[in-house]
Protein backbone atom coordinates (compact mmCIF):
# COMPACT_ATOMS: atom_id res chain seq x y z
CA UNK A 1 0.00 0.00 0.00
CA UNK A 2 3.03 2.41 0.67
CA UNK A 3 4.47 1.90 -2.28
CA UNK A 4 1.39 2.14 -4.51
CA UNK A 5 -0.01 5.18 -2.66
CA UNK A 6 3.58 6.82 -2.88
CA UNK A 7 4.25 5.91 -6.60
CA UNK A 8 0.15 7.49 -7.69
CA UNK A 9 1.33 10.34 -5.99
CA UNK A 10 4.42 11.32 -7.43
CA UNK A 11 2.60 10.41 -10.96
CA UNK A 12 0.31 13.05 -9.64
CA UNK A 13 3.10 15.76 -9.15
CA UNK A 14 4.81 14.76 -12.04
CA UNK A 15 1.94 15.36 -14.59
CA UNK A 16 0.01 18.17 -12.17
CA UNK A 17 3.33 19.88 -11.46
CA UNK A 18 4.99 20.58 -7.51
CA UNK A 19 2.77 23.60 -7.60
CA UNK A 20 -0.87 21.91 -7.96
CA UNK A 21 0.88 18.97 -5.65
CA UNK A 22 1.94 21.47 -2.74
CA UNK A 23 -1.80 22.89 -3.29
CA UNK A 24 -3.49 19.81 -2.90
CA UNK A 25 -1.78 18.81 -0.11
CA UNK A 26 -1.86 22.21 1.63
CA UNK A 27 -5.70 22.11 1.04
CA UNK A 28 -6.64 18.62 2.44
CA UNK A 29 -3.86 17.72 4.60
CA UNK A 30 -5.56 18.85 7.57
CA UNK A 31 -8.57 16.86 7.19
CA UNK A 32 -6.68 13.13 6.55
CA UNK A 33 -5.27 12.07 9.66
CA UNK A 34 -8.73 9.94 10.56
CA UNK A 35 -8.62 8.45 6.71
CA UNK A 36 -5.26 7.41 7.28
CA UNK A 37 -5.08 6.06 10.62
CA UNK A 38 -7.44 3.07 8.87
CA UNK A 39 -4.65 2.43 6.10
CA UNK A 40 -1.56 1.82 8.74
CA UNK A 41 -0.70 -1.50 8.19
CA UNK A 42 -0.95 -3.83 11.49
CA UNK A 43 1.49 -2.90 13.56
CA UNK A 44 4.12 -0.73 11.66
CA UNK A 45 3.53 2.89 13.02
CA UNK A 46 2.64 5.30 9.90
CA UNK A 47 3.01 2.88 7.39
CA UNK A 48 0.09 3.86 5.24
CA UNK A 49 -0.90 6.11 2.98
CA UNK A 50 0.03 9.12 5.44
CA UNK A 51 3.48 7.80 5.09
CA UNK A 52 3.37 7.80 1.41
CA UNK A 53 2.32 11.27 1.64
CA UNK A 54 5.56 12.14 3.60
CA UNK A 55 7.53 10.51 1.00
CA UNK A 56 5.95 11.88 -2.17
CA UNK A 57 6.81 15.58 -0.46
CA UNK A 58 10.59 14.26 -0.01
CA UNK A 59 10.68 13.29 -3.81
CA UNK A 60 9.35 16.45 -4.87
CA UNK A 61 11.21 18.60 -3.13
CA UNK A 62 13.74 16.48 -4.03
CA UNK A 63 13.17 16.80 -8.11
CA UNK A 64 12.66 20.45 -7.91
CA UNK A 65 16.27 20.66 -6.50
CA UNK A 66 17.06 18.77 -9.29
CA UNK A 67 15.17 20.32 -12.25
CA UNK A 68 15.23 23.88 -11.36
CA UNK A 69 18.96 24.81 -11.16
CA UNK A 70 17.75 28.50 -11.36
CA UNK A 71 16.26 28.66 -7.87
CA UNK A 72 18.91 28.46 -5.17
CA UNK A 73 18.12 25.77 -2.70
CA UNK A 74 21.11 27.42 -0.58
CA UNK A 75 18.68 29.72 1.43
CA UNK A 76 16.83 26.54 3.17
CA UNK A 77 19.99 24.71 3.04
CA UNK A 78 21.37 27.17 5.63
CA UNK A 79 18.28 27.00 7.95
CA UNK A 80 18.08 22.90 7.94
CA UNK A 81 21.22 21.37 7.24
CA UNK A 82 22.81 22.48 10.72
CA UNK A 83 19.97 20.55 12.27
CA UNK A 84 19.50 17.75 9.89
CA UNK A 85 23.24 16.99 9.98
CA UNK A 86 23.61 16.91 13.86
CA UNK A 87 20.34 14.58 13.98
CA UNK A 88 21.71 12.12 10.86
CA UNK A 89 24.99 11.95 13.26
CA UNK A 90 22.92 11.14 16.51
CA UNK A 91 20.71 8.52 14.75
CA UNK A 92 24.29 6.45 14.56
CA UNK A 93 24.28 5.97 17.97
CA UNK A 94 20.53 6.26 19.18
CA UNK A 95 19.23 2.63 21.05
CA UNK A 96 16.13 2.55 18.83
CA UNK A 97 17.52 2.82 15.07
CA UNK A 98 14.05 2.44 14.38
CA UNK A 99 12.23 5.38 16.38
CA UNK A 100 15.51 7.83 15.64
CA UNK A 101 15.24 7.36 11.61
CA UNK A 102 11.34 7.97 12.07
CA UNK A 103 12.16 11.35 13.60
CA UNK A 104 14.77 11.90 11.40
CA UNK A 105 12.59 11.72 8.62
CA UNK A 106 9.83 13.23 9.92
CA UNK A 107 12.41 16.85 10.63
CA UNK A 108 13.44 15.97 6.76
CA UNK A 109 9.49 16.24 5.62
CA UNK A 110 9.50 19.64 7.65
CA UNK A 111 12.91 20.95 5.80
CA UNK A 112 11.10 19.70 2.36
CA UNK A 113 8.09 21.52 3.08
CA UNK A 114 9.98 24.77 3.64
CA UNK A 115 12.47 24.04 0.48
CA UNK A 116 9.20 23.97 -1.59
CA UNK A 117 7.90 26.79 -0.34
CA UNK A 118 11.34 28.43 -1.78
CA UNK A 119 10.72 26.91 -5.55
CA UNK A 120 6.93 27.97 -5.66
CA UNK A 121 6.64 31.51 -3.79
CA UNK A 122 8.15 33.49 -6.72
CA UNK A 123 6.26 37.05 -5.69
CA UNK A 124 3.78 38.08 -3.27
CA UNK A 125 0.72 37.07 -5.76
CA UNK A 126 1.76 33.57 -5.43
CA UNK A 127 2.40 33.98 -1.12
CA UNK A 128 -1.14 35.32 -0.97
CA UNK A 129 -2.31 32.26 -3.36
CA UNK A 130 -1.06 30.08 -0.96
CA UNK A 131 -2.41 31.59 2.02
CA UNK A 132 -5.70 31.43 0.92
CA UNK A 133 -5.27 27.94 0.03
CA UNK A 134 -4.06 26.76 3.59
CA UNK A 135 -7.08 29.50 4.96
CA UNK A 136 -9.42 26.65 2.90
CA UNK A 137 -7.94 23.71 3.63
CA UNK A 138 -9.21 24.81 7.48
CA UNK A 139 -12.63 24.64 6.63
CA UNK A 140 -13.25 21.11 6.72
CA UNK A 141 -11.69 20.36 9.82
CA UNK A 142 -13.71 23.37 11.45
CA UNK A 143 -17.07 22.02 10.61
CA UNK A 144 -15.91 18.91 11.34
CA UNK A 145 -14.99 20.38 15.13
CA UNK A 146 -18.54 22.32 15.49
CA UNK A 147 -20.04 18.39 14.30
CA UNK A 148 -17.93 17.19 17.14
CA UNK A 149 -19.42 19.92 19.28
CA UNK A 150 -22.95 19.63 18.22
CA UNK A 151 -22.60 15.74 18.78
CA UNK A 152 -20.85 15.45 21.88
CA UNK A 153 -17.87 13.61 20.46
CA UNK A 154 -15.70 16.19 21.59
CA UNK A 155 -15.10 14.48 24.80
CA UNK A 156 -11.23 13.38 25.22
CA UNK A 157 -10.29 10.84 28.02
CA UNK A 158 -10.18 12.49 31.47
CA UNK A 159 -10.19 15.98 30.49
CA UNK A 160 -13.79 16.61 29.81
CA UNK A 161 -14.83 18.50 26.52
CA UNK A 162 -11.80 19.17 24.47
CA UNK A 163 -12.50 20.01 20.85
CA UNK A 164 -9.39 18.14 18.65
CA UNK A 165 -11.22 17.75 14.95
CA UNK A 166 -9.72 15.73 12.99
CA UNK A 167 -6.42 15.13 14.46
CA UNK A 168 -5.43 13.12 17.24
CA UNK A 169 -4.90 15.63 20.07
CA UNK A 170 -6.37 18.75 21.12
CA UNK A 171 -2.85 20.16 21.37
CA UNK A 172 -2.08 19.40 17.94
CA UNK A 173 -5.12 20.71 16.43
CA UNK A 174 -4.60 23.88 19.00
CA UNK A 175 -1.47 24.86 17.59
CA UNK A 176 -2.86 24.33 13.98
CA UNK A 177 -5.86 26.91 14.85
CA UNK A 178 -3.18 28.80 16.21
CA UNK A 179 -1.53 28.71 12.90
CA UNK A 180 -4.58 29.45 10.76
CA UNK A 181 -4.75 32.60 12.94
CA UNK A 182 -1.47 33.78 12.28
CA UNK A 183 -2.51 33.25 8.49
CA UNK A 184 -5.55 35.19 8.39
CA UNK A 185 -4.11 38.30 10.36
CA UNK A 186 -1.30 38.30 7.84
CA UNK A 187 -3.46 38.56 5.32
CA UNK A 188 -5.81 41.22 6.92
CA UNK A 189 -1.91 43.06 7.84
CA UNK A 190 -1.38 42.91 4.47
CA UNK A 191 -4.38 44.65 2.95
CA UNK A 192 -4.91 46.72 5.82
CA UNK A 193 -1.06 48.28 5.36
CA UNK A 194 -1.01 47.95 1.37
CA UNK A 195 -4.35 47.84 0.06
CA UNK A 196 -3.08 50.14 -2.44
CA UNK A 197 0.74 50.14 -1.38
CA UNK A 198 2.96 47.88 -3.80
CA UNK A 199 3.68 46.07 -0.38
CA UNK A 200 -0.13 44.91 0.26
CA UNK A 201 -2.10 41.88 -0.79
CA UNK A 202 -5.10 42.44 -2.73
CA UNK A 203 -8.29 41.05 -1.06
CA UNK A 204 -11.72 41.67 -2.44
CA UNK A 205 -14.04 43.62 0.15
CA UNK A 206 -15.89 40.14 0.45
CA UNK A 207 -12.95 38.01 0.58
CA UNK A 208 -11.45 40.55 4.32
CA UNK A 209 -14.98 40.27 5.50
CA UNK A 210 -15.44 36.61 5.11
CA UNK A 211 -11.84 37.14 6.78
CA UNK A 212 -13.18 39.46 9.57
CA UNK A 213 -15.67 36.91 10.51
CA UNK A 214 -13.72 33.76 10.77
CA UNK A 215 -11.46 35.12 13.02
CA UNK A 216 -13.77 34.67 16.32
CA UNK A 217 -14.67 31.31 14.86
CA UNK A 218 -10.80 30.07 15.10
CA UNK A 219 -10.50 31.77 18.66
CA UNK A 220 -13.48 29.84 19.83
CA UNK A 221 -12.23 26.87 18.62
CA UNK A 222 -8.59 27.35 20.26
CA UNK A 223 -10.47 28.08 23.51
CA UNK A 224 -12.42 24.49 23.26
CA UNK A 225 -8.81 22.62 22.56
CA UNK A 226 -8.45 24.00 26.58
CA UNK A 227 -4.62 24.01 25.56
CA UNK A 228 -3.40 26.55 27.77
CA UNK A 229 -0.03 27.31 25.55
CA UNK A 230 -2.25 28.02 22.58
CA UNK A 231 -3.91 30.29 24.47
CA UNK A 232 -1.14 32.16 24.80
CA UNK A 233 0.62 31.95 21.73
CA UNK A 234 -3.34 33.16 20.37
CA UNK A 235 -3.41 36.03 22.88
CA UNK A 236 0.33 37.32 21.67
CA UNK A 237 -0.82 37.12 17.96
CA UNK A 238 -3.70 39.20 18.67
CA UNK A 239 -2.12 41.57 20.37
CA UNK A 240 0.55 42.32 17.79
CA UNK A 241 -2.32 42.76 15.49
CA UNK A 242 -4.16 44.94 17.23
CA UNK A 243 -1.26 47.01 18.22
CA UNK A 244 0.25 47.01 14.61
CA UNK A 245 -2.53 47.30 12.63
CA UNK A 246 -6.12 47.05 13.84
CA UNK A 247 -6.47 48.55 17.40
CA UNK A 248 -10.08 46.66 16.83
CA UNK A 249 -8.63 43.64 17.30
CA UNK A 250 -7.99 44.27 21.25
CA UNK A 251 -11.65 43.88 21.57
CA UNK A 252 -10.95 40.24 21.70
CA UNK A 253 -9.59 40.67 24.66
CA UNK A 254 -12.37 41.84 26.44
CA UNK A 255 -14.37 38.84 25.54
CA UNK A 256 -11.75 36.52 27.59
CA UNK A 257 -13.46 37.65 31.23
CA UNK A 258 -17.13 36.85 29.67
CA UNK A 259 -15.71 33.16 28.21
CA UNK A 260 -14.31 32.38 31.83
CA UNK A 261 -17.65 33.15 33.75
CA UNK A 262 -19.50 31.42 31.21
CA UNK A 263 -17.46 28.65 30.67
CA UNK A 264 -16.29 27.63 34.18
CA UNK A 265 -13.72 24.69 32.95
CA UNK A 266 -11.94 27.54 31.33
CA UNK A 267 -11.17 29.02 34.63
CA UNK A 268 -10.93 25.51 36.09
CA UNK A 269 -8.19 25.08 33.42
CA UNK A 270 -6.17 27.82 34.41
CA UNK A 271 -6.80 27.02 38.47
CA UNK A 272 -5.83 23.72 37.54
CA UNK A 273 -1.61 25.13 37.64
CA UNK A 274 -2.55 26.67 41.19
CA UNK A 275 -2.71 23.14 43.03
CA UNK A 276 -1.23 19.63 42.44
CA UNK A 277 2.33 20.77 42.84
CA UNK A 278 3.20 18.52 45.38
CA UNK A 279 4.72 15.02 44.22
CA UNK A 280 2.48 13.01 47.19
CA UNK A 281 1.12 10.71 43.92
CA UNK A 282 1.04 11.04 40.51
CA UNK A 283 -2.72 12.04 40.20
CA UNK A 284 -2.23 14.94 42.09
CA UNK A 285 0.33 16.39 40.15
CA UNK A 286 -0.97 19.09 37.70
CA UNK A 287 0.37 19.03 34.23
CA UNK A 288 3.11 21.73 34.55
CA UNK A 289 4.34 20.11 37.96
CA UNK A 290 4.61 16.45 36.29
CA UNK A 291 6.29 18.25 33.31
CA UNK A 292 9.14 19.77 35.93
CA UNK A 293 9.48 16.50 37.48
CA UNK A 294 10.66 14.68 34.15
CA UNK A 295 12.60 17.55 33.03
CA UNK A 296 14.72 17.74 36.23
CA UNK A 297 15.53 13.87 35.84
CA UNK A 298 16.12 14.52 32.72
CA UNK A 299 18.53 16.96 32.79
CA UNK A 300 20.34 14.68 35.61
CA UNK A 301 21.68 12.34 32.65
CA UNK A 302 22.31 14.89 30.51
CA UNK A 303 25.57 16.27 32.50
CA UNK A 304 26.83 13.07 31.78
CA UNK A 305 26.83 13.63 28.17
CA UNK A 306 26.16 17.61 27.55
CA UNK A 307 27.79 17.40 24.18
CA UNK A 308 25.91 15.09 22.02
CA UNK A 309 22.91 13.79 24.15
CA UNK A 310 21.71 10.05 24.24
CA UNK A 311 20.70 9.01 20.64
CA UNK A 312 17.91 10.49 18.79
CA UNK A 313 14.83 9.72 20.20
CA UNK A 314 15.97 8.56 22.99
CA UNK A 315 14.00 10.36 25.60
CA UNK A 316 11.21 7.82 25.51
CA UNK A 317 13.64 4.76 25.63
CA UNK A 318 15.06 5.85 28.98
CA UNK A 319 13.02 8.09 30.51
CA UNK A 320 11.42 4.68 32.82
CA UNK A 321 15.22 5.01 34.59
CA UNK A 322 15.71 8.72 35.82
CA UNK A 323 11.87 9.18 36.34
CA UNK A 324 10.63 8.64 39.72
CA UNK A 325 7.22 8.05 39.07
CA UNK A 326 5.30 5.02 37.81
CA UNK A 327 4.16 5.56 33.64
CA UNK A 328 1.98 3.99 31.39
CA UNK A 329 3.98 1.65 28.88
CA UNK A 330 7.16 2.46 31.04
CA UNK A 331 7.72 5.68 28.43
CA UNK A 332 6.12 9.11 27.52
CA UNK A 333 7.60 11.79 25.66
CA UNK A 334 9.59 14.85 26.74
CA UNK A 335 6.70 17.75 26.63
CA UNK A 336 9.44 20.10 25.56
CA UNK A 337 11.40 20.25 22.33
CA UNK A 338 14.07 22.56 24.12
CA UNK A 339 14.52 19.42 26.96
CA UNK A 340 14.68 16.64 24.03
CA UNK A 341 17.56 18.27 21.86
CA UNK A 342 19.45 18.57 25.12
CA UNK A 343 18.55 15.41 26.23
CA UNK A 344 19.39 13.35 22.64
CA UNK A 345 21.79 15.40 20.90
CA UNK A 346 23.32 17.53 23.66
CA UNK A 347 24.39 21.17 23.33
CA UNK A 348 25.33 20.90 19.62
CA UNK A 349 21.43 20.14 18.75
CA UNK A 350 20.21 22.37 20.91
CA UNK A 351 22.56 25.18 19.26
CA UNK A 352 21.66 23.53 15.90
CA UNK A 353 17.72 24.02 16.28
CA UNK A 354 18.03 27.52 18.01
CA UNK A 355 20.05 28.32 14.67
CA UNK A 356 17.13 27.34 12.49
CA UNK A 357 14.91 30.01 14.26
CA UNK A 358 16.97 32.92 14.76
CA UNK A 359 17.93 32.85 11.10
CA UNK A 360 14.13 32.43 10.10
CA UNK A 361 13.51 35.30 12.21
CA UNK A 362 16.14 37.53 11.15
CA UNK A 363 15.24 36.87 7.71
CA UNK A 364 11.46 37.96 8.32
CA UNK A 365 12.61 40.70 10.69
CA UNK A 366 14.94 42.29 6.76
CA UNK A 367 11.86 41.45 5.32
CA UNK A 368 9.86 43.77 7.61
CA UNK A 369 12.72 46.43 7.39
CA UNK A 370 11.82 46.31 3.56
CA UNK A 371 8.74 47.50 4.05
CA UNK A 372 6.71 44.22 4.57
CA UNK A 373 5.19 44.90 7.58
CA UNK A 374 2.65 42.16 7.33
CA UNK A 375 5.40 39.52 8.47
CA UNK A 376 5.18 41.34 12.14
CA UNK A 377 2.44 38.95 12.08
CA UNK A 378 4.97 35.72 11.24
CA UNK A 379 7.45 36.74 13.84
CA UNK A 380 4.57 36.35 16.10
CA UNK A 381 3.62 32.86 15.12
CA UNK A 382 7.10 32.08 15.24
CA UNK A 383 7.29 33.23 18.67
CA UNK A 384 3.35 31.42 19.79
CA UNK A 385 5.33 28.19 18.21
CA UNK A 386 8.56 28.27 20.16
CA UNK A 387 6.69 29.60 23.85
CA UNK A 388 4.75 25.88 22.32
CA UNK A 389 7.91 24.22 22.11
CA UNK A 390 9.00 24.99 26.04
CA UNK A 391 5.81 22.80 27.28
CA UNK A 392 4.93 20.43 24.51
CA UNK A 393 6.09 17.78 21.93
CA UNK A 394 6.17 19.92 19.26
CA UNK A 395 7.99 17.90 16.71
CA UNK A 396 5.92 14.76 16.27
CA UNK A 397 3.31 17.28 15.08
CA UNK A 398 3.29 17.06 11.79
CA UNK A 399 0.47 18.56 10.02
CA UNK A 400 0.79 21.96 11.58
CA UNK A 401 4.63 22.48 11.34
CA UNK A 402 4.69 21.50 8.01
CA UNK A 403 2.20 24.73 7.24
CA UNK A 404 3.78 26.65 9.36
CA UNK A 405 7.01 26.21 8.01
CA UNK A 406 5.80 26.79 4.13
CA UNK A 407 4.52 30.47 5.35
CA UNK A 408 7.80 31.41 7.16
CA UNK A 409 9.49 29.71 3.77
CA UNK A 410 7.12 31.39 1.14
CA UNK A 411 7.58 34.85 3.01
CA UNK A 412 12.07 34.48 3.18
CA UNK A 413 11.44 33.43 -0.59
CA UNK A 414 10.19 37.25 -1.05
CA UNK A 415 13.32 38.22 0.18
CA UNK A 416 15.81 36.01 -1.95
CA UNK A 417 13.59 37.09 -5.13
CA UNK A 418 14.24 40.42 -4.07
CA UNK A 419 18.10 39.64 -4.20
CA UNK A 420 17.94 37.77 -7.39
CA UNK A 421 15.66 40.59 -9.03
CA UNK A 422 18.19 43.12 -7.95
CA UNK A 423 21.49 41.56 -9.02
CA UNK A 424 19.99 40.84 -12.50
CA UNK A 425 22.25 43.00 -14.86
CA UNK A 426 20.43 46.00 -16.58
CA UNK A 427 20.36 45.95 -20.35
CA UNK A 428 22.77 48.45 -21.94
CA UNK A 429 20.93 50.97 -24.29
CA UNK A 430 21.17 50.02 -28.22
Amino acid sequence: MLIAASALLILFAWFAGPRRFAEAVLLTRSALDPVFDLTKAGGLEDMGVGAAVNLSVLVVAAACVVTRPRVSPAPAFVLWLPLLLVCLVSWRFAPDPGAAFRLLMLLTTHAAFCLLAFYLVRDRADLRRFLLVIVAGSIVPTLYAVLQLAMGWAVFGEDGTRVYSSFPHPNIYAFYLMTILAVVLTLLAGATSGARAANGFRLSPRLRRALVLYVPVLLGLILLTKTRSAWAGAGLILLTHGLLFDRRTLLYFLGLPVALLAVPEFAERLADLQQGNTMDAYEKLNSYAFRMLLWQGAMTWFWERPLFGWGLSSFGHYVAQFFPLPLENDTIDSHSVYVQFLFETGLIGLLAYLWLYARTLALIARLITRGERWAWMLLAMTAGYLSMAYSDNMLYYLVPTWYMWFVLGGACALLVQRRAVRRQPVPLPA
